[in-house]
């Protein structure tokens, strides 16, 4: 593994953080304070990076896309995060889930879906699972029937029939396009009896419910979004049907080695603000990073950075390049990313005092912001024990 970067990733790198402090970071608070949810969505930011190439980044060059590696989708979600964690999502769901729909499909579905992905610089993308009922269930081998996924599809000849409630759901409301997990067996419990399907935001049947008012994160939209008799054509199915664990058991389906990338650069920003602060700030006379209690949290920061990153980019790697790619790098990423990134910005406010708890600091926006990844796409505790069950071969309930 060779991680001298390319003058390519270094290009991209460079234009990233560029965007992430010229126009993103300039308006993150003001956005982060709007009273009403669903105003929070910077969309002419967002379009500006797109229109730098940033959203399309994960979709191969011949559909006129990036062609981005992991680990550089990671180098430059690292520069987003930066900026606004919010905004950094909004583009990293889009990555994740390129590959799904340029991979994972037919010809049919390719030609209709990517040309307007391309073109539209709105065009967001979305996953759907979590219900209601169901959230971090579908992630661990529970096959009970009743466990996991409860959203329905019933096929009525050449279409399916869905019915169900998604919430938490990043880029709900705002995207374009949605990968919806609904089961098609009801006799299996867990990730079986599931099947993906494309659905497009204008489908009837499809609306928004309620868009999620969070603490953090807040420049990302989380909504519910509830199916009522949606009735998709059978040619959105993604793949066989019940074939969800199928695609979660690819390597495109667990390419997430990046996942940790934008929590890791808010938690580098928090970290330079702690260092800057402890240059400027007096107190006994001298600068407060020269009182060794100060000076010992910057280098811990320092280190659970460092060691973070170094964990992130072998596990970005690994998805592309490793002749056989290891799940628990991406599971463990998002473990020590999250966790490394709250602890960081958790000190940094420390350092900070109590100026560090007032809205005119940007560390408290940080650390709430950072929050969101200990729980997101599962919580770690899932993660740690999907890693052990996978190191020992034994079950875990």
């Amino acid at each position: 593994m060779d991680f001298k970067l390319t003058d390519e990733q270094r290009a991209l790198q460079m234009l990233a953080r560029e965007y992430a402090e010229k126009s993103v970071r300039p308006i993150a608070a003001e956005y982060d304070r709007r009273q009403e949810a669903s105003d929070c969505v910077p969309w002419e930011v967002l379009e500006e990076g797109s229109k730098l190439g940033l959203r399309t980044l994960a979709i191969s060059e011949k559909w006129g896309g990036g062609g981005a590696d992991m680990l550089t989708l990671s180098i430059v979600g690292e520069e987003l995060g930066a900026g606004d964690l919010g905004v950094a999502a909004t583009f990293d769901q889009t990555w994740k889930f390129s590959p799904i729909v340029e991979h994972w499909t037919n010809d049919e579905q390719r030609e209709r879906f990517i040309p307007p992905m391309i073109e539209d610089h709105r065009f967001l993308l979305a996953t759907c699972i979590t219900e209601p009922g169901a959230g971090t269930d579908h992630v661990l081998p529970y096959a009970a029937p009743g466990a996991g996924v409860q959203m329905r599809a019933e096929r009525s000849g050449n279409s399916y029939k869905l019915n169900g409630t998604k919430q938490f759901i990043s880029n709900g409301g705002t995207a374009k396009l949605y990968i919806v997990y609904a089961r098609t067996d009801k006799t299996q419990g867990g990730i079986k009896g599931i099947t993906p399907f494309l659905v497009p935001h204008d489908t009837p049947g499809l609306s928004v419910g309620r868009v999620h008012d969070k603490m953090g994160r807040r420049l990302l939209s989380n909504a519910t979004l509830v199916f009522e008799d949606a009735e998709v054509p059978a040619a959105t199915r993604l793949g066989e049907e019940n074939g969800a664990e199928t695609l979660r058991n690819s390597r495109i389906g667990r390419g997430r080695g990046g996942y940790g990338a934008t929590v890791l650069g808010a938690g580098r920003a928090a970290f330079e603000e702690a260092v800057k602060y402890s240059q400027e700030r007096i107190q006994g006379g001298k600068p407060i990073g020269q009182h060794q209690a100060v000076a010992q949290m910057i280098g811990e920061m320092y280190t659970r950075l460092e060691v973070a990153r170094s964990a992130l980019w072998r596990a970005s790697w690994s998805v592309d390049y490793a002749e056989e790619y290891d799940p628990k790098f991406a599971w463990l990423t998002k473990v020590f990313c999250s966790e490394a990134a709250y602890e960081v910005c958790r000190l940094a406010l420390e350092v900070h005092g109590g100026m560090g708890y007032m809205r005119e600091c940007p560390v408290e926006k940080y650390l709430r912001d950072v929050i969101s990844f200990l729980h997101g796409a599962g919580n770690n505790h899932i993660f740690r024990i999907k890693m052990s069950s996978h190191i020992t071969g034994l079950p875990v309930s």
